[in-house]
């Protein structure tokens, strides 16, 4: 039997422990020790458990898609669920390289049904609402789908995940430079050359057709976007297509760097919107931003890159927490900022692994992912079940230091805090 990992409120701890084999009961962390554990936590039993619960609480699996809501008799609660199934992808992805070369036949088993919830979620173009292919007119949603295919083709070689990806930012990412479009239809931009437009519509260029959004430019469509251009640039093989994306990444995080990071503190803002900088510092712009300084420090060498990772890596562990715990960004669990944290963790492992990168440093990064997955695990999730041939619904928070109450589960908390379990097996 594989062991699962189930959560219990302490009253119900002694009823139901007694005579049942293989499940781990959790407990209170102490807050006063941020790093040793209050108990040893196996990862990868615990990874195994939220893997369970998002493929079989959230995913249609004959379509390989995932709904918002852990109820999966209602169909049209998924609504325009876009962005979220990149991510919610990208934890099986996790899953199946964590597992694929295992000798446990449970594990093979598993792998080989990921490879199909992979090829599933293709076939259906990961619930894309617009069209064709995978473009939409949010350009964020196509380059966390982007990223996403990168991953698949890294983690099965199969072809035409590297194909879609690159024909979906070389046809609806890159051609939505601010500049490039403005020139084009003969405007002006006042949010400045090289950054990427947040909304575009092709058929309707010259409409503010989203809060404005024409003029927009947001960290949170350009910091992925660096990220793809990367992401493709390490991936093909011809020297003339790796130094076009290399261009691309350079550029873009070239504008972005200048407009919307503050090198003084490390904090990112959220947009541009008519020649004016607002917004708040969010946990996935800080990782994102921090994610494609990071590549491009590998690819170039350049240290202005590393610095300005770890600068926003630092600004989100000093500025952007409560108690060391990551701050919430929402109050509901239903909406879309109850996924960020677990964006600026995965790209924070990836920091906080590289040995190019200085120690001290690496050491407090990975000390802070650490503390904040020991409390989601021990605080921030729900059991709902205390039938032990009934797996936990392990629910997540949007708040990862208190305890779930809702008996049904949202995509979103429960996409980040699944992101953080399995970081914590590759950390």
């Amino acid at each position: 039997m594989k062991k699962l990992y189930i959560i219990l409120p302490a009253a119900a701890l002694a009823i139901a422990s007694c005579g049942v084999e293989d499940v781990y009961y959790g407990e209170v962390y102490d807050p006063d020790s941020p790093v040793d554990m209050p108990y040893e936590i196996d990862w990868n039993a615990a990874a195994d458990s939220v893997d369970n619960v998002l493929v079989e609480r959230f995913m249609y699996k004959d379509r390989g898609i995932f709904n918002r809501l852990s109820d999966l008799q209602d169909p049209e609660s998924n609504g325009n669920n876009y962005w979220g199934q990149a991510h919610a992808m990208d934890v099986i992805i996790d899953a199946y390289l964590r597992i694929r070369n295992s000798s446990d036949p449970e594990d093979q088993t598993r792998a080989a049904e990921y490879l199909d919830y992979m090829d599933l979620w293709y076939q259906n173009r990961g619930n894309n609402y617009s069209g064709p292919g995978f473009r939409n007119d949010f350009t964020d949603d196509m380059e966390w789908i982007v990223l996403t295919l990168c991953r698949m083709y890294e983690a099965t070689e199969e072809q035409k995940y590297l194909d879609s990806a690159k024909e979906t930012y070389d046809s609806y990412i890159r051609t939505r430079v601010a500049e490039d479009i403005a020139v084009a239809n003969g405007t002006h931009d006042p949010n400045g050359r090289n950054g990427l437009r947040w909304y575009y519509n092709e058929s309707r260029p010259l409409e503010n057709d989203r809060e404005g959004s024409t003029y927009s430019l947001n960290a949170c469509s350009n910091g992925p976007g660096v990220l793809c251009a990367m992401r493709l640039y390490n991936l093909v093989e011809d020297q003339a297509e790796k130094e076009k994306y290399l261009a691309d990444a350079v550029s873009v995080y070239d504008w972005l760097s200048s407009v919307l990071y503050d090198p003084a503190t490390g904090s990112v803002s959220d947009n541009i919107n008519n020649g004016t900088v607002g917004g708040v510092p969010l946990s996935y712009n800080q990782g994102t931003f921090m994610g494609g300084a990071h590549m491009l420090y590998t690819a170039t060498g350049d240290p202005k890159y590393i610095t300005e990772a770890i600068k926003a890596a630092r600004y989100q562990m000093n500025s952007m927490t409560t108690d060391g715990i990551m701050n919430n960004e929402t109050s509901t669990p239903d909406g879309d900022n109850a996924l960020f944290k677990g964006i600026f963790i995965r790209y924070a492992v990836l920091l906080a692994n590289d040995e190019a990168v200085d120690a001290t440093f690496r050491k407090e990064l990975k000390d802070f992912i650490t503390y904040n997955a020991v409390v989601c695990w021990t605080q921030g999730i729900i059991k709902t079940s205390s039938d032990p041939e009934n797996p936990a619904d392990l629910f997540f928070n949007y708040d990862w230091k208190t305890p779930y109450t809702n008996s049904i589960g949202y995509m979103q908390p429960q996409v980040s805090g699944s992101t953080l379990i399995e970081a914590m097996t590759r950390l």
